[in-house]
């Protein structure tokens, strides 16, 4: 029976939003970003629900420390030249400013970065910015207030798969201090935030984020 007395909350999955029509790629000048791996130890969580982590650049990566092992400094950014904005995704990692990290470092400290000296394709300096990656693998659901269904895996645990009209709960106890974080049921979403950062986020005007909520208070 659940316990009324646990106190939940309502999260959002961090998802990059495209700026205009398109979206923009962009190419490693150095490293090998085919074959980035997480660091040793490897959490016994990731282990036991290693079947669905790819590696870093599953899905924005997270939920465990990433080795510097081959990770690019220099990126060049395809297309033509535009404003760039806080936050967006690239190789299938989060890209973003010192200014989004300074936000997010004020709610947790358990997030790692890399800096990226980016340019375009003529060769010129568009900036630096970094992969950004939160460090924390966590099942916060409230299985007993959640109308989602999960799927049992054979390797074990089970498989969220989020869709319309569903609604979520998690444990505040469970996270503690923590804002950002991947649970290890949902390895193709992207990182979860809690509703606090998520407005730090918007009253700084960071961009560009989608803003509309996955996970429902119930």
């Amino acid at each position: 029976m659940f316990d009324k007395t646990r106190e939940f909350f309502m999260a959002r999955f961090l998802r990059p939003k495209p700026i205009g029509l398109y979206r923009y790629g962009s190419d490693g000048l150095d490293g090998d970003l085919e074959n980035l791996s997480f660091a040793d130890p490897m959490p016994e969580a990731m282990r036991i629900y290693g079947s669905n982590f790819y590696g870093p650049r599953n899905v924005y990566g997270g939920g465990a420390r990433v080795s510097d092992r081959n990770m690019t400094t220099k990126l060049r950014l395809t297309g033509r030249k535009r404003r760039l904005v806080d936050f967006e995704g690239q190789q299938h990692m989060y890209l973003v400013s010192r200014r989004f990290i300074d936000i997010v470092e004020g709610f947790q400290k358990e997030i790692q970065y890399f800096p990226v000296e980016c340019s375009w394709t003529d060769g010129s300096r568009a900036g630096q910015f970094f992969f950004f990656f939160t460090t924390v693998l966590l099942d916060a659901v409230i299985r007993e207030k959640t109308t989602a269904t999960c799927t049992p895996l054979r390797s074990g645990g089970g498989l969220w798969q989020p869709k319309g009209g569903e609604a979520f709960a998690f444990d505040k106890s469970r996270l503690g201090n923590i804002h950002m974080w991947v649970d290890p049921n949902m390895p193709t979403e992207g990182a979860l935030m809690t509703e606090a950062l998520h407005d730090a986020l918007k009253d700084a005007k960071i961009e560009s984020f989608y803003e509309w909520t996955y996970s429902e208070e119930i």
